[in-house]
C-alpha cells in the first residue's frame, strides 16, 4: 500500500523516478541484449552462417544431437533478441518523453 507521502509527491517527482527506474530497466536488458547477440555470434561462427540462411538451407541429414541442440537453441536466441529489441525502443521512447517534459 502507497504511503500518504508518495502519493504527495509532483509529476516532476514522479518523472523523474519513473526515468531513473526506466533507465535501470533499459541497461538490464541492453546487457542481456548483448549475451544474446555474443551466443547468436558464437552460432554463426560455429556453422558458418546466419540463422535464416540456415532456416533456408536446413540441417544436413546426417547431423547429429548437438546440431539439433543448437539450431533450437539459436531458434529461441533469435526470437528473443526481436524480444528484447522491442521492448528496447518502447523503453527508450519512454526516457525520450521524460526528458522532453
Amino acid at each position: 500500500m502507497l504511503d500518504q507521502t508518495v502519493i504527495r509527491l509532483s509529476t516532476p517527482e514522479w518523472t523523474h523516478i519513473v526515468r531513473l527506474g526506466t533507465e535501470q530497466h533499459i541497461q538490464e536488458l541492453s546487457a542481456e541484449l548483448c549475451e544474446a547477440r555474443q551466443c547468436i555470434e558464437t552460432l554463426e561462427r560455429k556453422y558458418g552462417m546466419s540463422f535464416s540462411r540456415l532456416q533456408r538451407v536446413g540441417l544436413p541429414d546426417d547431423a547429429g544431437l548437438e546440431a539439433h541442440e543448437d539450431y533450437v537453441e539459436w531458434s529461441s536466441l533469435e526470437g528473443y533478441v526481436a524480444e528484447l529489441t522491442k521492448k528496447l525502443a518502447s523503453l527508450e521512447s519512454i526516457t525520450a518523453y521524460a526528458y522532453a517534459c
